[in-house]
């Protein structure tokens, strides 16, 4: 039977000047008869990559839905008029709808059902308000398609910027021919092959073309994402209206075996500022095989110049060499795979400056079908003891513990891992001189399928990071975290999330042989909240923060008080558009009036925002200089009134909509930083 998918489609109208997206609730929509619940959730996305040009909007997935409507008016009372719609696997695999048929300046009201394969409507959602406001940032650049045959996926460009992706299906009975191609025009309704009638057909070439699933055949949803067409490229029924109203006569389309669901690259990660510059700077953590890329990120904070030693310690024993020249008040990039030497090989790095400097790590992978970031601050000490609350074996998770001894002689590792239930095991290793060692802690017994803490004691000064990647529902990535050197009763955080498509946890793991009473005092805009928890001896307790009172759909800075000395951490996962992934964060033990962070970019489809928390009763007066590679600076102030928390989008700064650079906090009383970053890259390799 064919399924009817009727739309109101207006010519899009590309407008020149740059506006945002801003969106606010409103009360639910007028019902419409049907069996499925109304879809929850529905919000506006702010993506980079849609700033003046489109609407974005996405919602939480309705189980066993076949699809999605879209509806809008320029009136919150109506009537709405249907503008799209979207598949119901789509929403797991890409989950953002498009409406590029809005007019700048203009107000809308959004509302979306959920339908069942035979497109009976569930009563309407709550409705959401958008409109496009000036901004001085847009996507821009000729239109382009890309059709993977092995994903089955069509990747949809802005020039560089990917902004969306949708499900296909291409030739079973006769392949989909390869090559270079371009749209050769639109056609609508058109019989192909068989007398099949195919609506939203844009020809390729003199036989093909890109159209929606043949009226009167099933399976739209089962069939999409595997071959199946007479070598056609399919899209479900729902969808096809999109690129046959986006893409022009003329637009490129690449038909290719090459997989880009290995250079897709989306996620998120965090990184607590480092609270002075200093001269030498370690991480245990660094790969450049198998889809992984390597940043070292060197910030300058001085008013002469800066050369920064960089010694990798291959595991195996290897180092590698490489010096880097930083101008003063300004950054420095190295991408490590492309030094001589480092292209397919696990490291550790020693950084060393002849003068004070702030240095970070991150990395980009596509490993599986997981891809995502990781990025943290290097410690600027070895030490005998680390300490980690978040350690994960169980439900997709993958841990990996790494140790560097950058001396010359090898050290005895204890690895003590501390089980969520109260169980302990240990595990002994000898890391070698001037190498890097890995721990794989899902192969060793005990806790191969375990959530625990880890205390790691050496006889010997070495450094330590955890390395955790995870498969979660729709969200699949990575994250990491340097270890806490000591314990401390006091932690602070500045970044918590618990809105719709966040989870953010606390970690809190207990070493010591006492119970201990543990305080978290939660700050939000406008109010604060303390939850208190007791945590056993030599254990780790999880804590969900959206579960716990009055913390559901809200932002937060968090401190974490103990009566003894515990470690504690933060995980948020994250599932609203293209940027899914996870960040790890180990808390502070200090608040600082100085904040230093190496890493900070706005180009592409990344967003930096830096996230300022008062933990204190009075107002901090915060001083935010961004250093620019290119040596510009600018510097923003903002007040944090005590006992709450900000947030500054970089992105939306004047100076700062397309650059890379690096930032110094300075405030007028103790306070703590974060900065959080959000990204969709394409690898090219």
């Amino acid at each position: 039977m064919y399924r009817k998918f009727l739309a109101v489609l207006i010519a899009a109208l590309f407008v020149i000047t740059a506006f945002p997206v801003s969106a606010m609730a409103s009360p639910t929509g007028t019902a419409v008869a049907g069996s499925l619940p109304a879809p929850g959730g529905l919000a506006v996305v702010n993506r980079a990559e849609d700033a003046g040009l489109r609407i974005a909007l996405s919602w939480n997935s309705v189980k066993d839905a076949f699809g999605y409507q879209v509806y809008r008016s320029e009136s919150e009372e109506g009537p709405f008029s249907q503008v799209g719609g979207k598949a119901g696997d789509s929403m797991g695999d890409y989950p953002i709808f498009l409406d590029d048929t809005v007019e700048a300046g203009k107000g809308y009201f959004y509302t979306v059902t959920s339908v069942d394969d035979n497109m009976t409507e569930s009563p309407r959602s709550t409705k959401v308000y958008a409109r496009l406001d000036v901004a001085a940032k847009v996507s821009s650049g000729a239109k382009s398609m890309t059709c993977s045959l092995t994903d089955q996926r069509i990747y949809f460009y802005e020039g560089s910027q990917l902004v969306n992706i949708m499900r296909c299906s291409t030739g079973l009975t006769q392949p989909t021919p390869t090559g270079n191609f371009h749209i050769l025009g639109h056609y609508g309704t058109n019989v192909g092959m068989g007398g099949a009638v195919c609506a939203y057909w844009m020809a390729f070439t003199g036989s093909h073309g890109m159209h929606a699933w043949p009226r009167g055949l099933p399976n739209y949803e089962s069939g999409l994402g595997a071959v199946a067409s007479h070598g056609c490229v399919r899209l479900h029924p729902l969808e096809a209206y999109w690129p046959y109203y986006w893409a022009p006569d003329g637009t490129p389309l690449t038909v290719t075996y090459a997989s880009f669901a290995r250079r897709v690259i989306s996620g998120c990660h965090d990184s607590i500022g480092a609270t002075q510059p200093a001269t030498d700077w370690y991480f245990a953590e660094g790969y450049t095989a198998l889809g992984y890329d390597t940043y070292l990120l060197l910030s300058n904070p001085n008013d002469n110049g800066v050369t920064a030693y960089a010694s990798f310690l291959l595991e195996g024993g290897n180092v590698i060499t490489q010096d880097c020249g930083i101008a003063p008040h300004s950054r420095y990039t190295l991408k490590v795979d492309d030094v001589a030497g480092m292209d397919a090989v696990s490291f550790g790095m020693k950084v060393h400056a002849d003068a004070p400097i702030v240095a970070e790590r991150a990395m980009y992978f596509a490993a599986g079908n997981r891809t995502d970031g990781t990025d943290v601050m290097g410690a600027t000490e070895l030490s005998q003891d680390w300490y980690f609350a978040e350690g994960c074996t169980s439900n997709n998770f993958d841990t990996f513990i790494l140790l560097e001894n950058p001396g010359d002689q090898e050290v005895n590792t204890a690895v003590h891992f501390m089980l969520e239930g109260g169980a302990n095991v240990d595990y002994f290793f000898l890391v070698g001189p001037h190498s890097r060692y890995t721990i794989p802690v899902d192969a060793l017994p005990v806790v191969g399928s375990a959530t625990f803490a880890t205390y790691i004691h050496s006889d010997g000064p070495i450094m330590a990071e955890r390395a955790e990647y995870f498969n979660k529902g729709y969200v699949d990535g990575g994250h990491a975290s340097v270890g806490a050197p000591q314990l401390s009763q006091t932690w602070y955080f500045s970044e918590g999330c618990t809105r719709d498509f966040y989870e953010s946890y606390i970690l809190i793991g207990n070493p010591g042989d006492e119970d201990t009473v543990v305080d978290i005092d939660y700050y939000m805009a406008n109010a604060s909240i303390r939850h208190s928890y007791l945590v056993g001896p030599r254990a780790r307790l999880t804590v969900p923060i959206s579960s716990q009172g009055g913390l559901n759909s809200t932002d937060m800075g968090f401190t974490v008080s103990a009566n003894h000395p515990i470690v504690a951490e933060r995980t948020l996962y994250y599932g609203l558009d293209s940027h899914r992934g996870g960040s790890a964060t180990m808390g502070s033990p200090v608040m600082s009036t100085s904040w230093y962070f190496a890493e900070g970019y706005t180009d592409g489809t990344f967003d930096t925002y830096i996230l300022l928390s008062n933990p204190l009763w009075t107002d901090a007066v915060a001083n935010v200089t961004f250093q620019r590679d290119d040596g510009a600076v600018f510097t923003y102030s903002y007040g944090v009134q005590g006992q709450r928390r900000i947030a500054i989008h970089v992105d939306d700064l004047p100076g700062l909509d397309r650059a890379a650079f690096s930032t110094v906090v300075s405030s007028d009383q103790p306070i703590m930083a974060e900065r959080e970053m959000f990204f969709e890259m394409t690898r090219g390799y």
